[in-house]
Order: structure tokens, then C-alpha cells, then sequence
């Protein structure tokens, strides 16, 4: 066969296997994961600490010495830190979402954003002034 004539039957094939056989709305995810170093990092930084201040004034928390937000009951978010001047935030948007931060080290943030449904993420920032943030959907 030619290999005109070979491709056709391949990309008819695929066709019938694609339309017999379609994918679930719920099977996909995607996660942009962040790790900047100097200016950026600093920038990030601060971000988180200025998102987890305005949410404590909203919630009316006393200031606590390592920072943390978890938001939203109906999913699982867990947070542990260890050190000095740690910052961790968690938010999460839509169902079933799961996850979580570990940091163990001094000035370390992380910042976990999951929108959609059915995300899944674990983190652990084991040492100093570490910087990371994920932007997390699924679908």
C-alpha cells in the first residue's frame, strides 16, 4: 500500500476509536507549579503574606507567628510548619479537592491555589527560604 493509502486507514481508525470511545468531563486536571528565585520569589513572598494578612483581618484572627489559610470546609487541606516565619496558604474552590503543605525551615512560603473539582497536591519545603506557588484546576 501506498503510504497515502496507510495513513487514511490510520486516521479513519482513530476517528471510529475516538468517537466509540469519549473521554470523561471529569478525567482531566492541569497544575502550573512556580519555584522563582530572587526578585520573583521576594515578590511571591510578599504576596502570600499580604493575602494571608487580609484574610485574618476579614476573619478577625490574632496575629500568629507562622501564617496559614485554609479555605473552605467541604474539601481536605492540611498545613504543618515547623520553624520560623513560615508562610502557607491553601485555597480551594469548587469539591473534592485534597492537600497538603509541610514546611520545616524558617521563612519559607507556599502558596496552593486548586479551582474545579477533584485536585490532589502534597508539598514539603524542607529547608530556608524556600518560595513556591501552584495554580491547580481539574474538571
Amino acid at each position: 500500500m501506498s503510504r497515502t493509502m496507510t495513513t487514511a486507514i490510520l486516521a479513519a481508525i482513530l476517528g471510529v476509536c475516538i468517537l466509540k470511545v469519549p473521554m470523561p468531563a471529569s478525567a482531566g486536571s492541569v497544575t502550573l507549579m512556580l519555584t522563582p528565585n530572587g526578585e520573583s520569589a521576594d515578590l511571591i513572598q510578599q504576596g502570600l503574606r499580604i493575602y494571608s494578612a487580609i484574610e485574618e483581618q476579614k476573619n478577625k484572627k490574632k496575629k500568629r507567628k507562622n501564617h496559614a489559610h485554609v479555605d473552605r470546609r467541604d474539601n481536605a487541606a492540611a498545613l504543618s510548619q515547623k520553624g520560623r516565619d513560615n508562610n502557607g496558604v491553601i485555597v480551594q474552590r469548587g469539591h473534592h479537592h485534597a492537600a497538603t503543605v509541610a514546611q520545616d525551615g524558617e521563612h519559607n512560603a507556599f502558596g496552593l491555589f486548586q479551582f474545579g473539582h477533584d485536585t490532589k497536591l502534597d508539598v514539603v519545603q524542607a529547608g530556608d527560604r524556600q518560595v513556591g506557588l501552584v495554580l491547580q484546576g481539574g474538571w
